[in-house]
């Protein structure tokens, strides 16, 4: 039976975003995929949050008013790319809740968007090594 392909609605892909809300974590920084820009609506402000009982690390969408709200995002038309935290102190912090982290190694994580509240959680124990642009040890 052949596919009538006029009858079938195409949906455009979008090359330019991750799939999923991703984080990479290496020995110089953490980058946030496009998709976590996506997902929170390219914030200029957030918040870092940890759970580290549980392992979680999470980014909120806040008001530069609130308590320890740092910069993010640029708007959605000059934001073209991924963006990168270098910041040790963030680093230090998110490496801690990566069970048997290496430095040389480079991780990767994929979040959970909660639409309702502007948050993207990730499991720190779901960290996996990605090997693309790994360090060998």
């Amino acid at each position: 039976m052949a596919i009538k392909f006029s009858n079938i609605n195409l949906e455009v892909l979008d090359l330019s975003t991750n799939a999923t809300p991703d984080i990479f974590i290496n020995q110089n920084g953490i980058t946030f995929s496009k998709r976590v820009l996506e997902d929170l609506n390219y914030p200029q402000n957030v918040q870092y949050c940890t759970a580290p009982a549980n392992k979680v690390f999470a980014i909120r969408v806040c008001k530069s008013n609130e308590a320890k709200s740092v910069s993010f995002s640029k708007p959605r038309a000059e934001q073209t790319n991924t963006l990168g935290c270098n910041n040790k102190n963030l680093h230090d912090v998110i490496s801690a809740l990566i069970p048997d982290y290496k430095p040389k190694k480079r991780y990767k994580v994929t979040g959970e968007f909660d639409a309702e509240n502007r948050v993207v959680y990730y499991d720190m124990t779901t960290a996996e090594v990605s090997e693309f642009r790994a360090v060998k040890d």
